[in-house]
């Protein structure tokens, strides 16, 4: 989430969608909904102008009350927020294992690897082959198994300046690339991929190594950092 909805906001939005206000307008009157929450027809107006005012509804005047439906930003924030619940309830797994498919990138691994090279190697242990594998995350398993990931404590690749140009942080995570070669995803904090997309390093070139071409299936199990050495 850009940013961490109040708690007032999350449970109107939440008590909303419970009433149906997801996919349809929600006729209720201020009254009704404050009682639905626990609190005065007062706070609940106030509270339903709040999310107004922040795009997270839509609300008409009706002669009945009030017509109410959730906005696309409205029904994200609380997706967002299912999404964390279930990686906070899930029963906890020895490994975090993504399967994606190669494809190209964007041309410019090679020169990012190379200004962080030294960096990386400090952080990870090894100096990285100079272009990244990328993999596009295709099934909602290894969508969620990336969420797991980031929920893991990464190692944190300092940003710095060079020439006038300023660099930013780079997030990284051990893996084991189709259980052969030791690399690790990285996640820059400018980057123009989209969020399905991972970039892999590792000290070798991984296409060559694992004879791998575009849409070809790999599979990265992430390495705990209590397991890094």
């Amino acid at each position: 989430m850009d940013k961490m909805l109040s708690p007032e906001k999350w449970f109107t939005l939440y008590a909303l969608a419970k009433r149906g206000a997801v996919y349809r307008r929600c006729n209720l009157t201020t009254g009704e909904f404050g009682i639905i929450l626990g609190i005065s027809q007062q706070t609940a107006s106030r509270r339903i102008s709040e999310c107004a005012k922040a795009g997270l509804l839509r609300r008409e005047h009706t002669a009945e009350g009030m017509a109410v439906q959730l906005t696309e930003k409205g029904v994200k924030y609380l997706h967002e927020v299912m999404e964390d619940l279930q990686i906070s309830l899930a029963p906890p797994s020895d490994r975090i294992i993504i399967d994606g498919r190669v494809t190209d990138g964007l041309g410019e691994g090679a020169y990012y690897v190379e200004v962080y090279a030294n960096r990386f190697h400090e952080a990870l242990g090894f100096r990285p082959f100079a272009g990244t594998l990328n993999i596009r995350v295709v099934e909602d398993a290894s969508r969620k198994a990336v969420l797991n990931m980031k929920n893991t404590p990464p190692l944190v690749v300092r940003g710095f300046s060079q020439e006038g140009r300023t660099f930013g942080d780079v997030i990284c995570y051990r893996v084991r690339i189709q259980e052969e070669i030791e690399g690790a995803i990285v996640i820059a904090q400018r980057t123009h991929h989209d969020s399905d997309i991972l970039e892999v390093i590792a000290p070798v070139n991984i296409r060559n190594r694992l004879g791998l071409k575009n849409n070809d299936c790999v599979q990265l199990v992430v390495i705990p950092l209590h397991q890094n050495v």
